[in-house]
């Protein structure tokens, strides 16, 4: 009795741990809209939260992203090679971002970027937070 049920546990994690990667490709397909962007870089940091001019993210099933900004439209590629990454990737494959995904669910994608210092030296922390929510 008991290796069965053992079976069944394990057989029930696997399943649950392999759906996983692609029920979160699947949460990205949409339309996205920045509601704020929070920058911080060493110890200050600060929320933008008027964002007429960044583009919708529209991500496609088929790994494009179509980013429009009132006619304007671009398209790009990108990728999640983990259930925690998104790359971001212009048409000739050069890398736009890499970002770490935080927060995914059904209203809500949230974007944390790491970004390269300006100035040299030790100890230096650069990175931006987006926070988008889904278009309906």
């Amino acid at each position: 009795m008991r290796i069965p049920l053992l079976l069944f546990v394990f057989g029930f994690i696997g399943v649950c741990c392999t759906q996983q990667p692609s029920d979160r490709k699947e949460l990205i397909v949409g339309s996205w809209k920045t509601d704020s962007v929070y920058t911080f870089y060493n110890g200050f940091g600060f929320t933008r939260k008027d964002m007429e001019e960044t583009p919708l993210q529209h991500y496609q099933a088929d790994g494009k992203l179509k980013m429009t900004r009132e006619d304007e439209s671009r398209f790009f590629f990108y990728s999640m090679p983990t259930t925690d990454s998104l790359i971001q990737e212009t048409l000739d494959k050069k890398n736009l971002g890499h970002f770490k995904i935080l927060l995914l669910d059904e209203n809500s994608l949230i974007l944390k970027i790491t970004k390269t210092p300006l100035f040299s030296g030790k100890n230096q922390e650069r990175f931006e937070v987006r926070y988008f929510s889904r278009i309906k």
